[in-house]
C-alpha cells in the first residue's frame, strides 16, 4: 500500500530532550528516512519552532528549508522583570493542531514528532477517521496517553543525531564517531 505521510515537528519538545542527551539532532537524516520508505511518500514536512531574541537562528533556518522543510515560527516574547526573565509564546500545539485539521484530507500517515502528551485528542481525532499515526519521540519526554492511538512508536536514538568526527592531531585521536 503506497500513502502519503504528513510529518510535523514540535522543535521546542525534541530540542530540549536532545539537549538532555548532549546531542543536536540531525534533521537531514530524518528526512532521508523518510524519503526513502518504499511504501509511502512524504507529503509535507512542517518544524514549528520560536525563535529567540536572545540567538540567531537563521543559518539553522535556512539549513532546515534547504533540507526541504517547511517551518512555522513564532516570535518569543522576552518578559523583563527585577528578578528573572520571562518568555511568552513559547508554545506551537495550537497552531499543530490547526494545521494538521487542514491538511487532513491530505494524508493517509500522520507523523507526530513529540512526545506532548496534549496531542491525545489530536490523535484521538485522526484515529476516529482512520488515519495511521507514528509517533517519533525521545523516552524520557514521551507521555503514554499517546500509546492508545499510535500505530507506530519511534524513540530517538543515536542513528539520528549529528555524528562528532574522529579528528587526528600529531597522532592523537580527539573526539570520536558515536
Amino acid at each position: 500500500m503506497t500513502g502519503s505521510t504528513f510529518i510535523q515537528v514540535d522543535l521546542q519538545n525534541l530540542f530540549f530532550a536532545a539537549r538532555n542527551h548532549g546531542q543536536k539532532i540531525d534533521f537531514e537524516k530524518i528526512w532521508e528516512h523518510f524519503n526513502s520508505r518504499d511504501n509511502e511518500f512524504l507529503n509535507e514536512a512542517l518544524i514549528y519552532m520560536i525563535r529567540s531574541q536572545d540567538f540567531d537562528s537563521s543559518k539553522f533556518e535556512a539549513k532546515l528549508k534547504s533540507i526541504g522543510y517547511s517551518l512555522r515560527i513564532k516570535q518569543a516574547l522576552k518578559l523583563q522583570s527585577k528578578t528573572r526573565t520571562i518568555y511568552k509564546q513559547t508554545n506551537q500545539d495550537v497552531l499543530i493542531t490547526i494545521d494538521c485539521m487542514d491538511k487532513i484530507n491530505s494524508f493517509d500517515k500522520w507523523v507526530l514528532m513529540s512526545g506532548d502528551g496534549d496531542f491525545a485528542d489530536l490523535c484521538s481525532y485522526l484515529k476516529k477517521r482512520h488515519k495511521q499515526i507514528e509517533i517519533w519521540s525521545f523516552k524520557e519526554c514521551y507521555n503514554h496517553n499517546l500509546e492508545m492511538y499510535a500505530d507506530k512508536i519511534h524513540f530517538i536514538e543515536d542513528n539520528f543525531f549529528y555524528k562528532k568526527p574522529v579528528v587526528n592531531v600529531f597522532g592523537f585521536n580527539w573526539g570520536s564517531i558515536k
